[in-house]
């Protein structure tokens, strides 16, 4: 017989912030859906405050994890795989900060500030341990984006409190790495073994990269919708629709934690649409919007779900070793 597996706040796993990606991702959703789409204003204030709090008990428990297990979080930190999703740390602090512009601004700046800086220490620290160590291609996923794009998201609050050329910076690292990344991944998943099962739902964060471009292109021109902007939307749409294909594929799954990555992707191309109808008023767009509102919530809404189920289940917070 297995072993049964207790559950621990020393296996409290830095993948799980991918929650809070997920939760700010649906909240600015709805932000842009009440100024644009005449949304509720009470959905946005509500995922508001679930975001907050569900932020406050994923940071605060993996706060004790690294008081009292610093040795595991280390090994996180330092594990091929896992320390790609360690920059969603400071990710989480970048979408709150984007979540509260319309509601608080102090608050938005305040988590903008530690965000900021916080994320560019965790994308020097992370590319030095990638040139610091021998990989198997096996170790690389598209979850490899994270601390690199994550640097795209610092000038959809940064444009308004700090000068144009700190938003410049970040967005260019962003972009510039993306497109290095890119030729990486899809190297490794064209030519290596196919992805282990638990980690077949990142896939989905090659949406990310391209439509947090377009948002981030889109503050930093204060809404200019050019040549560039429509290359960001076109490859991040494509990328989208590449994911569709794939359905088959994902909701044959067991449930892993990794499927949060469907949500955050989701969201980044809901905004970006909305976005787009904003300049353009088309009524393909406004129903791309619409549809994609919607789309974004049920699957937060089922993963959520399933997440629940599964810490019923005793299946988060333990030993991933048989």
């Amino acid at each position: 017989m297995k072993e049964n597996k207790k559950r621990s706040l020393k296996c409290f796993p830095v993948q799980l912030f991918a929650v809070i990606m997920g939760f700010s991702g649906l909240t600015i959703v709805y932000a842009k859906a009440y100024h644009i789409l005449d949304f509720s204003y009470g959905v946005y204030e509500l995922m508001l405050f679930a975001d907050t709090i569900l932020f406050f008990l994923i940071f605060g428990a993996y706060l004790l994890k690294w008081v009292y297990y610093p040795s595991e979080v280390k090994a996180e930190f330092n594990h091929p795989v896992k320390s790609a999703f360690a920059s969603a740390i400071s990710i989480s602090f970048l979408l709150l900060s984007i979540s509260y512009y319309d509601y608080n601004p102090a608050v938005s700046v305040t988590f903008w500030f530690i965000g900021a800086p916080l994320h560019l220490y965790f994308t020097y620290i992370t590319m030095k341990f990638w040139i610091d160590h021998t990989f198997d291609i096996g170790h690389i996923s598209p979850a490899w984006f994270i601390p690199i794009v994550g640097n795209v998201l610092v000038p959809v609050v940064g444009v308004d409190c700090m000068p144009e050329y700190v938003s410049l910076f970040y967005f260019s690292i962003g972009i510039f790495f993306w497109i290095v990344l890119f030729v990486i991944i899809t190297y490794r998943m064209i030519f290596h073994h196919p992805l282990a099962k638990r980690l077949l739902p990142t896939f989905f964060i090659l949406i990310a990269p391209p439509a947090v471009g377009f948002i981030s292109y889109f503050r930093i021109t204060f809404g200019s919708i050019d040549l560039t902007s429509l290359f960001l939307y076109c490859v991040a749409l494509f990328t989208f629709i590449l994911m569709l294909f794939m359905v088959n594929k994902f909701t044959k799954m067991e449930f892993f934690i990794s499927w949060w990555a469907y949500t955050f992707p989701m969201a980044a191309m809901s905004i970006a649409t909305i976005l787009l109808y904003l300049v353009y008023r088309s009524s393909l767009l406004y129903i791309g919007s619409w549809v994609l509102v919607v789309a974004t919530t049920l699957v937060v809404v089922i993963v959520s779900y399933k997440t629940v189920e599964a810490v019923k289940e005793e299946k988060i917070c333990i030993s991933e070793e048989n």
